[in-house]
C-alpha cells in the first residue's frame, strides 16, 4: 500500500499542477471559463468544481466512514476567484495530511459498497487517497486538452519536474 510519503509527493505535484492550470484560467475571460465544450462537466469551470468536489467527497468519507450523498455536477463555487481560493485551502489540507497521516491509518479500512449488489468491501484509506489522485490527473487532463485547442500551453507535467520536490 501507498506510504506518507507517496502522499506527500502526490499531495505536492497537485498543488504544481493546480497552481498552473488555475493561473492559466485565470488569464481566460469567464465567459471563456464557463462555455460549454462538450466535456463530461461541460465548461473547464464545471471540471475545476468536479474535481474539488470529488476530493472533498473522498477525504470527508475517508476520514468520518460516512459516505455522503452527493451529485457529480454540484457547483461548489459559481465564482472563480472563490473557485480558486477553495482549491488552494484543500490542497493545503492535502499537505497538512501528508505531514501529520500515519501508516496504520492508511492501511486502516473503510467499509464501502461492493461492486457485488448486497456486499460491503472494507478497503484502505490509501487506496481511496491513490483514487483521489487518479481522478485529479484524468480531469485536469481533460482541461489541458481545452487549453490546448484554444492554442495555450499547459507545460511540463512531469511529476520529476516539480519545483516543490526535494529529492
Amino acid at each position: 500500500m501507498i506510504s506518507r510519503h507517496y502522499i506527500r509527493d502526490m499531495a505536492l505535484y497537485n498543488k504544481w499542477q493546480n497552481e498552473t492550470l488555475y493561473g492559466l484560467c485565470a488569464d481566460m475571460t469567464a465567459g471563456e471559463r464557463l462555455r460549454d465544450r462538450g466535456m463530461f462537466f461541460k465548461s473547464i469551470h464545471g471540471t475545476l468544481n468536479h474535481i474539488l468536489l470529488v476530493d472533498q467527497v473522498i477525504l470527508d468519507f475517508i476520514k468520518s466512514g460516512v459516505r455522503p450523498k452527493w451529485q457529480a455536477d454540484h457547483i461548489l463555487h459559481e465564482d472563480f476567484e472563490d473557485l480558486t481560493a477553495a482549491r488552494q485551502a484543500f490542497d493545503q489540507r492535502l499537505l497538512d495530511l501528508a505531514d501529520s497521516v500515519e501508516e496504520d491509518w492508511l492501511t486502516g479500512t473503510v467499509a464501502f459498497p461492493s461492486p457485488r449488489p448486497g456486499e460491503t468491501a472494507n478497503i484502505p484509506r490509501g487506496y481511496f487517497l491513490m483514487q483521489m489522485f487518479n481522478h485529479q490527473t484524468h480531469h485536469r487532463s481533460q482541461i489541458t486538452c481545452e487549453l490546448h485547442k484554444e492554442g495555450i500551453d499547459y507545460g511540463i507535467t512531469d511529476l520529476p519536474f516539480n519545483p516543490y520536490m526535494v529529492y
